[in-house]
């Protein structure tokens, strides 16, 4: 989708709905605030329970309804904001296994720094909660199938797919409006992993922003920063079963 055709969607949705920018705050906190509570709860229960992976689950399940019922009520949909069918899958996937190595690349290079630049040093991110991962063969496995379902999927859907295209509708007026929607939907990326602490949320706030430039570069297609977030993923649950990470 074209950055032409992204800014009708909210010029269309704004004559037909008169959206204006308190509209696309409170699309924003629609979606948004349903999912942070489920994912709070889910937090607090722990990823490893049943109780709490129904939780997340739910989260990111209601979150794309309520994206999707936004979505169209603005005129859009999910193939307007990225997941049509890609003219080439072959393509698509070595885009997205490209996407996949910058983004770990600056996602390594940036906890490099911070645990080593002199006078920093900060603590690397707590992802205790996922210790009962280390030698859980059924748990990983389950983590794995949430990797590329709801959370590879979701997360894309949510922040990258809505949130970064309803920022751009919100800064539309702007000549920056791409570069703000990036760096907005990124740092909300990066604060809902607050429970990792301050290294954490840097981390994914790096992680979403080159995931959403890779996705504007690319013209728009969600199928390519999924596969990235969902290799990158699978890498930390393998490592942290082996109890590598």
């Amino acid at each position: 989708m074209s950055e032409k055709t992204a800014l009708f969607i909210y010029e269309h949705a704004d004559d037909q709905h008169n959206m204006n920018r308190v509209g696309i705050l409170r699309d924003i906190l629609v979606v948004l605030t349903p999912w942070l509570i489920l994912g709070v709860i889910a937090e607090w229960l722990g990823d490893d329970t049943t109780l709490g992976g129904v939780m997340i689950t739910l989260a990111y399940v209601l979150g794309v309804v309520l994206a999707t019922v936004v979505l169209k009520r603005r005129g859009s949909g999910w193939r307007e904001v990225g997941l049509a069918r890609p003219d080439s899958w072959r393509k698509t996937i070595l885009l997205g296994l490209g996407a996949f190595v910058v983004t770990t690349l600056a996602y390594l290079a940036i906890q490099i720094i911070m645990q080593n630049l002199p006078g920093l040093e900060i603590a690397p991110a707590d992802k205790s909660n996922y210790n009962p991962i280390y030698g859980n063969l059924p748990l990983l496995i389950v983590y794995l199938a949430a990797t590329w379902t709801t959370i590879g999927f979701g997360e894309e859907m949510l922040f990258r797919g809505f949130l970064l295209n309803s920022l751009a509708g919100f800064f539309r007026h702007t000549t920056a409006r791409w570069a703000l929607a990036v760096i907005g939907s990124s740092l909300i990326f990066g604060l809902i992993h607050f429970s990792w602490g301050f290294a954490g949320v840097v981390e994914t706030t790096i992680m979403g922003l080159v995931l959403g430039f890779i996705y504007l570069r690319i013209g728009h297609n969600l199928w390519v920063t999924i596969i990235a977030h969902g290799l990158m993923n699978t890498i930390a649950f393998v490592l942290m079963f082996s109890e590598v990470s």
